[in-house]
């Protein structure tokens, strides 16, 4: 199911804030200017400490230096680039918030941003009973909302994680999200929900490009309980990128199914295919060695393949065919809790569309199939990793989508091409306009 982050965007200066209210329908937020809205913390009323539980947290600072990167914030009233409790005081009273300037460094996918500790050192705090996070900010960079948990290892890129969009210049925006909207990048485990029953810290991590700056002031943080109240007129922001991936092949342990709902039942059986049922003699190897078989298709079950994406080779050979072609892709199929799996039609246009994360050295057609009906779309040479997303419409007007069988990335030519063009399948998701996948380089094969 899609996460939702409810979304009030409040113009000027922030004069009010989510009220509390027993009346509450999950279709929209009030704003009553409630001073009390924050029960975490306000920066309006110059507050240093946070208030966990009736216990004091503090702020901190934190950057991707673990990561080798030289990303810092540069606050207006301190000296250095490290936010602790004896500076924290001016800070707050010159911004009315907790405010500076993020520098991002020259790593690939640099961050850096504060915290809240909730707790003692090597001890939790159990804040499942918020049941979320409220921040009201303005922000001219991306930010991401992280729980900081007990198993968690050094890295926030670990960490259970939420994204509140950047806001409109000179707006403030109040921003809540569910702790089941939280998740982990590349794996399933650990989820928000889970995270908040041992947790130690809330991090507000901004991200961009690398040598990207920009400013920020978060005016106040409440529990999702607290300030989430009376719902009238929700604007529904996009799922969280990788909330919305349906497949990665650089998660932790990349399934041969191409997804797995909330139930466990598991969808998208992954295969390659070949032109060998049409008088075709091409072949896709996944080693430098031909194939031993010679099947039109080969169901992908060996769990190694998928490690670092489904990469391999193709040959094209048309043989006694018009065309040559080989590719992979995955079938609607759903393999429910006592292991049985069933080809089926699937309606998948609530997905929006296509995202998919690749490399290729030659262009690929990606397919959308209804059993013998095809649309397809191009995916463009590019051997680095490229995300490239595609509407339904992008492939046809047809409503394939409603009765979809296959989706398919295919290599093909009207001429003989023996010798092995690279592909890699990196993930795939639901259409978002920015992708909806984030990839884990360091699990990739250059070509």
């Amino acid at each position: 199911m899609l996460g939702r982050i409810l979304n009030l965007s409040i113009f000027a200066v922030l004069i009010g804030a989510v009220a509390c209210s027993k009346d509450s329908n999950f279709t929209g937020i009030t704003e009553e200017g409630n001073s009390v809205a924050y029960d975490l913390w306000n920066g309006e009323s110059g507050m240093a400490r946070v208030n966990i539980n009736g216990n004091s947290g503090y702020w901190f600072s934190v950057n991707d230096e673990d990561e080798e990167s030289t990303s810092l914030i540069k606050f207006p009233t301190i000296e250095g680039d490290s936010l602790t409790s004896d500076n924290i005081e001016s800070l707050v009273s010159h911004c009315g918030g907790l405010c500076g300037t993020v520098e991002l460094g020259d790593e690939a996918v640099p961050s850096a941003g504060v915290g809240i500790a909730l707790t003692e050192k090597d001890t939790t705090v159990d804040i499942s009973k918020w049941d979320g996070i409220c921040v009201s900010y303005e922000s001219e960079l991306s930010m991401e909302g992280v729980i900081g948990y007990k198993e968690s290892a050094g890295s926030s890129n670990e960490m259970p994680s939420v994204n509140f969009d950047k806001t409109e210049k000179g707006a403030v925006a109040a921003r809540c999200a569910k702790w089941a909207d939280f998740k982990r990048t590349f794996s399933d485990s650990n989820t928000g929900i889970e995270a908040s029953k041992n947790a130690k810290s809330i991090i507000f991590k901004f991200v961009g490009e690398a040598k990207q700056k920009g400013y920020f002031n978060i005016k106040g943080v409440s529990s999702y309980k607290h300030g989430v109240a009376n719902l009238d007129s929700v604007e529904a922001v996009e799922p969280a990128k990788d909330e919305a991936c349906l497949w990665n092949g650089t998660s932790s342990v990349p399934s041969n199914f191409a997804w797995e709902d909330t139930s466990g039942i598991k969808g998208g059986l992954w295969y390659s295919y070949n032109d060998r049922g049409e008088n075709g003699n091409s072949l896709l190897y996944w080693s430098a060695e031909a194939p031993s078989y010679k099947n039109v298709i080969e169901w992908l079950t060996d769990k190694d393949l998928f490690e670092g994406g489904l990469s391999a080779s193709v040959t094209l050979d048309k043989g006694n065919s018009t065309r040559a072609y080989a590719g992979i892709g995955f079938k609607m199929t759903v393999k429910d809790d006592v292991g049985d799996t069933t080809l089926v039609t699937a309606d998948i246009s609530d997905w929006g569309g296509l995202c998919v994360y690749y490399m290729a050295e030659r262009n690929m057609r990606i397919v959308l199939a209804a059993d013998s009906l095809e649309a397809e779309n191009v995916l463009e040479a590019a051997t680095v990793p490229t995300e490239k997303c595609f509407t339904w419409n992008d492939f046809s007007d047809s409503g394939l989508e409603k009765n979809a069988t296959d989706v398919k990335f295919e290599v093909s030519s009207d001429e003989n091409l023996y010798n092995q063009i690279k592909i890699n399948i990196i993930a795939v998701g639901k259409y978002l306009v920015d992708g909806s996948c984030t990839v884990n380089t360091s699990k990739l094969s250059s070509f």
